[in-house]
């Protein structure tokens, strides 16, 4: 294959590269992700794409002596004088030589043969430069488009604080109708549940070293989770404390309890590969889908390489309603302080049972929704939460 065919599509190949780290690295900033492998991987392919550049070009990055001026012609051999009678026609007393074509005849022999450059041309430093400054324009044009003034009329945030504030509407609760109490529990799928095991000891650690040590793991240990230990942290996040008032070990605004917690099993000894919602009252897993979805969860949390690596992830959601038709607009606040709860003791749990957690907010909602079979709506995915040993 011609080379400078090669040259011509790996230039297009690394320019391509280039483009998508640049455009998932803005993704990375924004969004703040971790272990993001869109990114990864293409910052790979740069690499090699460099390295191959390199090896094909590599005489021009070597140190070369610059040619001194070319000596001058005689003037009988410069263009435009006559050549010596001798019958034969101009062009043969300078041929041309092999490899140089028609604009490159007139020029001296030793410009093409003995002449190397040691820096690039004047064209190729105005394009490097020019490139530096566009790459710094993007950057900088596109993290000030994400990343509005905090205060401006259209920042949904704002808008929702102010909705969600207490007032008058919200004090005379009889002006608005907010709907009925649903269940406290849930149910889902008609098979057998799994019971989960009780520890065989209760972790020591006090609060304070937990508290302490607490750090969130995304590399976890090439072992997989025992069934005791993923008991463990799902009674921490969700465990009913006091059977007769039906309390948890997470407070709850009116003990009212609008999260559900679903568990993804990829590797728990004991416990089968699948998709499974938490049964509070029965202490159980209800199995929803078999077969691992680490892949899928992955896909879900942006390409966050260590939700399919996890043994274990937990997917809170929320069932707005429980909360809605007593607290009214102020239920959304309430909801989202609860999954704050939940999250923190299953990273205190985790902490004690010599595991590690890490929590997730980066993820396409609508996946994980339709992987859960939930509305979106009236329940929701508030986060995840991936576990597995150090």
């Amino acid at each position: 294959m011609d080379r400078r065919l090669i040259r011509y599509v790996l230039n297009w190949l690394l320019l391509a590269a280039a483009v998508v780290v640049i455009v998932t690295g803005v993704v990375v900033d924004r969004l703040d992700l971790n272990d993001f492998t869109p990114h990864r991987w293409a910052g790979y392919a740069v690499a090699v794409l460099i390295a191959l550049h390199v090896g094909l070009r590599w005489r021009a990055f070597l140190p070369t002596r610059r040619a001194g001026p070319p000596r001058r012609e005689p003037a009988a051999t410069r263009a435009g004088d006559a050549p010596e009678l001798s019958g034969e026609p101009a062009d043969a007393q300078s041929p041309v030589e092999p490899g140089v074509g028609a604009r490159g005849a007139g020029r001296p022999a030793s410009a093409g043969a003995g002449e190397g450059r040691s820096h690039p041309t004047r064209r190729t430093a105005i394009a490097a430069v020019g490139a530096g400054m566009a790459g710094v324009a993007v950057g900088w044009t596109a993290k000030s488009a994400v990343s509005p003034d905090p205060y401006p009329g259209g920042d949904v945030g704002l808008f929702y604080h102010r909705q969600s504030s207490l007032g008058l509407r919200g004090l005379v609760g009889g002006v608005v109708e907010w709907g009925r109490r649903p269940a406290p529990y849930l149910q889902v799928g008609d098979g057998p549940s799994i019971p989960l095991p009780l520890p065989d000891a209760v972790p020591t650690m006090s609060v304070a070293q937990a508290l302490q040590q607490r750090r969130s793991l995304r590399d976890y240990a090439d072992r997989p989770m025992t069934a005791e230990e993923l008991a463990w942290v799902v009674h921490g996040a969700t465990g009913i404390t006091q059977a007769q008032a039906g309390l948890r070990t997470a407070p709850s605004a009116g003990a009212l309890y609008p999260l559900e917690t679903y568990v993804a099993v990829s590797r728990v000894e004991g416990v089968e590969a699948g998709l499974y919602h938490v049964d509070v009252r029965g202490r159980a897993l209800e199995p929803m889908r078999t077969g691992s979805v680490a892949g899928e969860l992955m896909v879900a949390g942006l390409g966050q390489d260590f939700l399919r690596t996890a043994p274990v992830v937990l997917i809170l959601t929320g069932l707005f309603q429980r909360s809605r038709w007593k607290y009214r607009e102020r239920h959304y606040r309430y909801v989202c302080w609860e999954g704050g709860h939940m999250t923190q003791n299953v990273h205190l749990a985790a902490e004690a049972a010599g595991l590690g957690a890490c929590m997730v907010g980066a993820f396409l909602d609508a996946r994980v929704n339709d992987l859960l079979g939930v509305d979106g709506r009236h329940e929701a995915a508030l986060g995840l939460i991936a576990l597995g040993p150090r």
